[in-house]
């Protein structure tokens, strides 16, 4: 059976008052076909992930994982109280690079997809917390040009859910059961055509 390590933010795991991510339905979908692993952290933006993905590595047999599903984002375009993104693009191009290098190191035999940010729902009463659907299309374009040059499948969970009512959501970021099984279809159907 292929081993799959789920890595990403609480669109993967849920956030700790909303339940479920997609986490627990890919696990659902592939079993008796591949173990899924994830971890019970949110991976939230890409300098957290770079900084516990060693500690969440000894967690498994590292060198028998077969795919790594990855994705960070809604973190980092996030505006705190009126401020600037948490992270400014061009640095989260570099900590995605860094990301990426440290997947390769720790999982060395492990095909690597990234996950492009989901689409929020701008007109959610969110004031302290923002996001703004154009500058994920920006970070999102921003990702694809890094792992296009990586040589990393990219799977577009933006359009997806772009393309999602509002009915499939729950607050700006998050999506109901049905949204969250959707998405864990897509990454499921990524995930098996590599």
């Amino acid at each position: 059976m292929k081993n799959i390590l789920l890595l990403g933010d609480s669109i993967r795991c849920g956030a700790s008052s909303i339940k479920p991510g997609y986490d627990g339905f890919v696990k659902e979908k592939l079993s008796g076909i591949a173990n899924v692993y994830f971890p019970d952290d949110n991976c939230r933006f890409a300098q957290y992930t770079l900084r516990y993905l060693g500690d969440w590595a000894k967690k498994l047999d590292a060198e028998k994982i077969d795919v790594i599903h990855w994705n960070n984002g809604l973190w980092d375009v996030l505006r705190l109280h009126g401020d600037e993104p948490l992270t400014p693009c061009n640095m989260y191009v570099e900590m995605l690079r860094r990301v990426h290098g440290k997947l390769r190191l720790l999982f060395p035999n492990a095909k690597i997809i990234f996950a492009l940010t989901t689409s929020v729902w701008e007109e959610w009463d969110a004031a302290e917390q923002v996001r703004h659907n154009s500058e994920i299309e920006e970070y999102n374009a921003a990702a694809k040009n890094l792992m296009s040059s990586l040589g990393v499948e990219v799977n577009d969970l933006y359009s997806i859910t772009r393309s999602f009512s509002n009915k499939l959501r729950i607050d700006d970021v998050h999506f109901s059961e049905e949204g969250s099984r959707l998405l864990a279809d897509a990454v499921v159907e990524k995930i098996m055509s590599i």
